[in-house]
C-alpha cells in the first residue's frame, strides 16, 4: 500500500500541476457568483463525521454520534472506473450498501433530521483495479475525446448526487474528491459544472483537495464556497511525539493553508482528518491499513494525541470553518485495531470534549 501511495505523490510531482507555484494568483475578477461563507465559527461550523454502514444501522447509532456534539455526518457514494485511463465511468445509485446507495441515504437523512445531524454527501471515485499506479488523481486522457466521454459521465453522476443534495436538503455539496489531474488539467470544464450544479442545488459547494499538491492549485477556487482539504498532512518522523511536537509538525501546513484561505477570501474545511491507532500515523497519516499487512502494534495513545494537537493548533484558526473525521461504523462492521476509527478509543473522549458531547458512557 506504502508503494502505491509513493507512486501516487510522485505522479502528482511530476503532473500537470507540478510548476505551478503556491503563490498562484487568484482571478482579478472571479466570473461565479457571489458564495456564501459556509459557517459561523460561533454557531454553524461543521463538526462532522463521515458514516460508513454496509447494513442498515441500529436505531442506536445515530443518537450515539449526536451524543458526540457532531453536527453533520458525511457519506460517500462511489462510482466506478476500471482504470484511471477509462473514460467509462458507472455510478451505483441502487447500491445495497447502505451509506452508498440512494435509498439508504434517503432513510438516514430522515432519522438524523429528529437529531438535528445534517448530511453532506461528497461523491467519489473508486478505480477497480489491483494496479499500484491506479488512484483517482491518476484519472486523466491522452485524446480530447477521452476527456470529454468522462466528463460527459461525471457530469451526469455529480449532477445526481447535486439533485439528490437539494431534495434531503443537504447544507454543502463535495462536488469531487481528491480529482488531482483531472482538476489541474480541465478548469473550464470544473467552472461549467460548477455552474450547472447551481442551477439544481442552492446550498454551499466545496471540492475535497488532496493535501498533497492539490489544494494549493485548484484554480477555481473562487467558484465554490469553501476550500476543502483532505487533511493527512504529515507532522513529525518522531518516535512516541508529545502534542507539543505534533502541534509544532502543524506549522508549515497552517502557513500554506492560510495563504491559500487569503488568496481565495474562503474559508477551509477539512473534508476528512482522521489518524489510525498506529505509532507511525504522525509521519504517515494518509497510510491505509492493508489486508495484506500484519496486523500493526496499536498506539491508541498517539491517536489520541494527534486529535489533542489538532484540536489544540487548528481548530482554533479564523479560516477553520469544520472538519470531518475519518470514519464511523455501526459496531458490527467495526475494523481490526489499526484502524482509522476512534470509536471506544481514549481518542473519541477528546473529539467529545472538543465538538462540545455529552458525558460518554
Amino acid at each position: 500500500m506504502l508503494f502505491r501511495l509513493l507512486l501516487w505523490l510522485a505522479a502528482l510531482a511530476l503532473g500537470a500541476c507540478a510548476d505551478v507555484p503556491a503563490s498562484w494568483p487568484a482571478p482579478a475578477s472571479p466570473a461565479a457568483p457571489e458564495t456564501r461563507p459556509v459557517a459561523n465559527p460561533e454557531r454553524d461550523r461543521i463538526q462532522g463525521v463521515t458514516l460508513d454502514a454496509r447494513q442498515t444501522p441500529p436505531p442506536t447509532l445515530l443518537p450515539e454520534i449526536a451524543s458526540l456534539g457532531v453536527t453533520h455526518i458525511a457519506v460517500i457514494p462511489f462510482g466506478f472506473q476500471q482504470r484511471a485511463d477509462d473514460p467509462n465511468l458507472r455510478g451505483n445509485y441502487d447500491a445495497r450498501w447502505y451509506t452508498e446507495g440512494d435509498a439508504g441515504i434517503r432513510a438516514l437523512v430522515r432519522q438524523a433530521d429528529t437529531l438535528g445531524l445534517r448530511l453532506i454527501l461528497k461523491p467519489q471515485i473508486w478505480i477497480g483495479s489491483d494496479d499500484p499506479e491506479q488512484w483517482s488523481s491518476f484519472i486523466g486522457f491522452e485524446t480530447e475525446e477521452g476527456w470529454k466521454t468522462w466528463e460527459t459521465n461525471y457530469r451526469e453522476f455529480a449532477l445526481h448526487y447535486a439533485r439528490l443534495s437539494a431534495e434531503i436538503k443537504a447544507p454543502l455539496f463535495v462536488i469531487g474528491t481528491e480529482l488531482g489531474r483531472a482538476v489541474c488539467e480541465r478548469e473550464a470544464f470544473w467552472r461549467g459544472l460548477v455552474a450547472e450544479i447551481r442551477t439544481v442545488y442552492d446550498g454551499q459547494l466545496t471540492y475535497a483537495a488532496n493535501w498533497y499538491r492539490d489544494f494549493e492549485h485548484v484554480a477555481f477556487w473562487d467558484a465554490l464556497d469553501a476550500v476543502g482539504i483532505q487533511a493527512y498532512f504529515p507532522l513529525t518522523d518522531a518516535e512516541a511525539p508529545t502534542v507539543a511536537d505534533l502541534r509544532t509538525g502543524w506549522d508549515r501546513h497552517e502557513r500554506a493553508i492560510a495563504a491559500v484561505h487569503r488568496r481565495t477570501g474562503k474559508p477551509v474545511v477539512f473534508t476528512e482528518v482522521g489518524y489510525r491507532d498506529v505509532a507511525y500515523a504522525a509521519a504517515r497519516p494518509w497510510e491505509w491499513p492493508s489486508r495484506h499487512e500484519p496486523v500493526a502494534e496499536p498506539d491508541e495513545a498517539l491517536q489520541a494525541r494527534l486529535y489533542t494537537a489538532f484540536f489544540q493548533e487548528v481548530w482554533p484558526e479564523p479560516w477553520m470553518a469544520g472538519a470531518i473525521v475519518w470514519k464511523w461504523h455501526p459496531s458490527s462492521e467495526r475494523s481490526r485495531a489499526g484502524d482509522f476509527t476512534p470509536q471506544g478509543k481514549p481518542a473519541e473522549a477528546v473529539i467529545r470534549r472538543e465538538f462540545g458531547g455529552g458525558a460518554g458512557e
